[in-house]
C-alpha cells in the first residue's frame, strides 16, 4: 500500500522550525531564507488542514497539534540522518574516542573492551586515559566515563552507577586473624585516596573510635586499591573498582559495613552533540556492563558468590 505522505521539504523545514520554534532560526540551520521555511510550512498546513503554529506580532507558538507532531518528526529525521551516515560509512571503520581516568580503565574497562570488539567489530575504539578532565567540547574525545557529583557545563551526562565504599585488603594479610572487627584496623596500616575524610565516615558508620584514621599513607587515582592488593594496608574500594579482584581472590572484603558515596560513574558527552551510532551502542554495551558488575558484587554482599 503506497504512503500518502507531505513533501519531505515541507517537513523538514516543519521539523526544524518547530525545534527552534522560530522560522528564522530553521531559515539559517537549512541555508534557505525566511520566506521558503515559511511557504514549506504553510503549504503543509494547507495539505493536513491543520494549523501547526500561531502566528502573533511577538512571534510564533506551536499550536497542540503542531507539537505532537513536531515531537514524532524529530527521532525519525534523526533515524533518517544515522541510517545515511551509515551507508556513507559502510565498509569502513567507525571511531570512537573515549575518555576515562585511569584508574577506571586499567581496573575495569580494558579487560571489557574485548566483548564490546566482538560485538561491534565496525566500531575503532581509541581509549584516552587521562587524569585531567577533557572539555567534551573540544572535540579531543566523543564520549567519556566520569567519576563525580555532576553536572559539567561542558557535558551532558548520564548516570551509570551510584557508589558504595568498603574496606579491602589482600587475603595475605588476614592470615592469622580469624575474626577481625573494624575496631582492629588499629593494628594496620589505613591506605588513602586524596580525601581522608573517607575513613573517618567509615568508621563512624561501624561505630569505631581509637582508631587514628588520619595517619596512613596517601595515595592519588585510586592506587591505594593497587597498594592494598600488594598487602601494604587497608584500601576503601567501590564496586566497579574492586569486584573483579574480590573475584579473582586477589582482595578481600572483610567487613559487610558500606557508605554511601557522593560521586557516581557518568556517561558524558559535549553539550548539545547528537549522539551517532557508534556513541549509542558504546552507551548501550556499558550500561550492560556496569549493571553485571554490580549485580556481581550484590552476589558476593548476600553471599550467592564466594569471594
Amino acid at each position: 500500500m503506497a504512503r500518502r505522505l507531505p513533501s519531505l521539504n515541507a517537513l523538514r523545514a516543519f521539523e526544524t522550525a518547530a525545534r527552534h520554534e522560530s522560522f528564522s532560526a530553521a531559515a539559517e540551520e537549512l541555508f534557505v531564507t525566511h520566506a521558503a521555511v515559511s511557504r514549506h510550512v504553510r503549504d503543509l498546513e494547507e495539505w493536513l488542514g491543520a494549523d501547526l503554529f500561531t502566528r502573533t506580532p511577538r512571534g510564533l507558538t506551536l499550536t497542540e497539534a503542531g507539537e505532537r507532531f513536531g515531537r514524532r518528526l524529530t527521532p525519525m529525521f534523526d533515524e533518517m540522518a544515522d541510517a545515511t551516515r551509515e551507508v556513507v560509512a559502510q565498509g569502513k571503520l567507525k571511531s570512537l574516542v573515549v575518555t576515562v581516568e585511569p584508574a577506571i580503565a586499567s581496573r575495569w574497562l580494558v579487560g571489557r573492551l574485548g566483548r564490546f570488539a566482538e560485538a561491534h567489530p565496525d566500531i575503532e575504539l581509541s581509549i584516552n586515559p587521562e587524569n585531567r578532565i577533557v572539555d567534551m567540547r573540544s572535540g579531543e574525545a566523543d564520549v567519556g566515563i566520569r567519576y563525580g557529583t555532576g553536572p559539567w557545563e561542558d557535558a551532558e551526562a548520564m548516570k551509570l552507577s551510584g557508589v558504595e565504599v568498603f574496606p579491602v585488603c589482600s587475603p595475605k594479610l588476614l592470615e592469622g586473624r580469624a575474626g577481625l572487627k573494624p575496631a582492629d584496623l588499629a593494628d594496620f596500616t589505613l591506605l588513602h585516596e586524596e580525601r581522608k575524610q573517607f575513613w573517618t565516615d567509615w568508621l563512624t558508620a561501624c561505630g569505631v573510635t581509637g582508631v587514628d584514621d588520619w595517619r596512613g599513607i596517601v595515595f592519588q587515582n585510586h592506587l591505594a586499591i593497587e597498594a592494598a592488593e600488594a598487602g601494604q594496608g587497608f584500601a576503601l574500594a567501590d564496586p566497579i573498582l574492586a569486584t573483579d579482584a574480590i573475584l579473582e581472590n586477589w582482595l578481600v572484603r572483610p567487613f559487610s559495613t558500606d557508605i554511601k558515596d557522593h560521586g557516581s560513574y557518568w556517561l558524558v558527552r559535549g553539550r548539545g552533540a547528537r549522539e551517532t551510532s557508534p556513541m549509542r551502542a558504546f552507551r548501550e554495551w556499558l550500561i550492560s556492563e556496569m549493571a553485571e558488575t554490580n549485580r556481581r558484587f550484590a552476589a558476593i554482599k548476600s553471599g550467592k558468590t564466594k569471594a
